[in-house]
Parts: structure tokens; sequence; C-alpha cells
């Protein structure tokens, strides 16, 4: 529970395996993401590392589209700097085995504003028998300016957040 949700879905036409590198290799966002531009990932003080593999304990630093730019998009496609956003993160979460990877907002006390993000995978047959990936991503604001962020930016963010899922999904489409 918190005082606001934004969340996306989509069902991929994937194997999880394949759809998991491709989430958790942020540095091919710029290629298809419409919401999330840049995900980089950095040492604690939030520098750059070579090795771009999340890892728990991690910081990200996180650049992003509100509302989202319209898709499809590749690494060539310009910002909107009205709607340009950074945040800086830190990985607290990270299950291989079953595909889910959180962050939480860094630097800024939870009392304030906190968010949490979680992303996850699961594996499913559809109604044909063809094996299919379920993705699932959501932030979950809470403190004293997350009802604020939800009354001013909620639909926004949750229109990022399914352009995010059907981006995943048209690039296995």
């Amino acid at each position: 529970p918190g005082d606001f949700t934004a969340q996306g879905s989509s069902i991929v036409d994937g194997d999880i395996d394949d759809v998991w590198r491709v989430l958790t290799n942020f540095s091919s966002y710029p290629e298809w993401n419409p919401f999330v531009r840049s995900q980089v990932v950095t040492n604690s003080f939030y520098i750059p590392l070579d090795d771009q593999t999340p890892q728990e304990g991690l910081g990200l630093i996180i650049n992003t589209q509100i509302p989202p730019l319209p898709a499809p998009v590749n690494a060539s496609t310009p910002a909107n700097l009205l709607n340009a956003h950074t945040t800086f993160e830190m990985i607290h979460h990270l299950d291989l085995e079953n595909h889910r990877i959180a962050w939480g907002l860094a630097g800024v006390p939870d009392t304030i504003i906190g968010g949490d993000r979680w992303s996850a995978l699961s594996s499913f047959v559809d109604d044909d028998g063809k094996t299919k990936t379920f993705y699932e991503s959501r932030e979950i604001y809470i403190g004293f300016l997350a009802s604020a962020v939800g009354a001013l930016l909620g639909d926004q963010l949750n229109e990022a957040f399914s352009s995010q899922a059907e981006a995943l999904k048209v690039l296995f489409e």
C-alpha cells in the first residue's frame, strides 16, 4: 500500500529469458523505450560503471519522459525537454531466478517522497498452447508529497508505464 501507484503491463510474445535480457539491458532503453530514455548503472556515488549489469546495492541514474514520447522511438529520438525528469535510485532487489528487479528513490527521506519500483516477468501458456511472458511494472509512492505527485502527474505516469509495457511487447512482435 502507498499513497499513489503508477503501473503498466503487457503480454509479450517472447521467451521469459529473452524478455528478461532486454528488460535488464538498460543500455538498450534509448532504442525502444518512450518512457525511460536512459538508465545508467552507477556506484554508490552515482558515478557510471563500465559494467552496466544491474546488481543489488548499485545506483541508477534514470532519465524519463513524463508523459512519454510518441512511439516508436530510437536512440536518435529527441527528448522533449519540458517533460524530461532525472532521478537517482538504488537497486534493492534482484531475483534472477524469478525475473524480478526493484529499486527505490535515493537521497530523499521517505516521509517527504519515496518511490519503490518493481518490474516482474511471469511465463504462462495461452489458450493456443503458446508460451508467453507477462510483464508488469509498478511504482508505489509514499510520503507527504506522494498524493501531490498522484494528483499532478498520475495520469501521465500511468501513460508512461503503459507505453513502456507496450513498447516492450512491440519489440518482440
